[in-house]
């Protein structure tokens, strides 16, 4: 089982925010040991054959990109790495106390995968320009395996989060970007409205990541958090865990208030 470690300290935390606002990125090496990254990965590899067990296909990329969703309440160590304490604590600087989770997936770029395309993250891709300023949401990516410039790693261009508005089609080709390049077990946040993509995989392997979207509470998430674990299941978790799963939120009821929070099913008196 995952041995979670102690959070960033402050002068880190400094530098991480200080990144994200500026650069629009940050990589914290070494966050999980190899064992640990190794057994998450294989926890994804089952994930996959059971998605294609049941008939579900969630690639793309010319089938050489495949996309996990929901994993949070499929294994017991996404349940672990969704409220790792260095990520709650980068997104908790940035976003706020009440941060929330807006999806956990894992990614999967398989041998010969092209480049992803240059994008923006959720929800800005479902947003007018120009966004406003300040920050809504951020990307965690969890490498699984080595991240290099040869398999496929995730690439921004640096600073373009500051344009407040998509990329045009074709826009980012030329431009600088920087290449996250880092060991196993190693983290980069992004700001996300960064211009970022997955490289093309030029080796014989795939590269396994996880992709953790967080969000200000006021964001709807991306994905339906609340019913990853059912109220049983998420009884013995911690309390955090089920803020990041939007289970605190209080939803107003007209005759008594605002003392109605989600459930795994609809929606409980607080």
């Amino acid at each position: 089982m995952l041995k979670i470690k102690s959070a960033l300290d402050s002068e880190r935390l400094d530098l991480v925010e200080q990144d994200l606002r500026e650069t629009g990125f940050h990589i914290v090496e070494n966050v999980i040991t190899d064992e640990e990254a190794d057994e998450a990965r294989e926890a994804v590899w089952k994930l996959v054959d059971e998605d294609i067990a049941n008939g579900y296909d969630h690639s793309y990329g010319d089938g050489k990109i495949r996309r996990v969703w929901a994993i949070v309440g499929k294994t017991p160590i996404f349940r672990w790495l969704i409220q790792h304490p260095t990520v709650v604590a980068v997104w908790k600087r940035m976003l706020g106390e009440d941060v929330i989770a807006s999806t956990f997936t894992a990614n999967i770029v398989g041998p010969g995968a092209p480049a992803g395309g240059w994008h923006i993250d959720y929800p800005y891709w479902a947003m007018q320009s120009p966004f406003p300023s300040g920050s809504l949401t951020g990307q965690t990516v969890w490498m699984l395996d080595d991240f290099t410039v040869e398999n496929g790693a995730t690439a921004c261009i640096p600073g373009s989060h500051k344009t407040l508005r998509r990329p045009e089609l074709g826009e980012a080709e030329g431009l600088e970007m920087a290449v996250a390049a880092a060991p196993k077990g190693s983290i980069m946040f992004t700001n996300g409205a960064i211009w970022h993509q997955s490289r093309p995989n030029l080796t014989d392997t795939s590269r396994v990541g996880l992709l953790g979207m967080y969000n200000r509470s006021v964001i709807y998430p991306q994905e339906d958090m609340p019913r990853q674990l059912t109220d049983v299941e998420l009884a013995g978790e911690s309390d955090i865990l089920k803020q990041l799963l939007g289970r605190n939120i209080p939803f107003r009821h007209p005759n008594h208030g605002q003392n109605w929070h989600r459930t795994d099913t609809g929606f409980r008196q607080v």
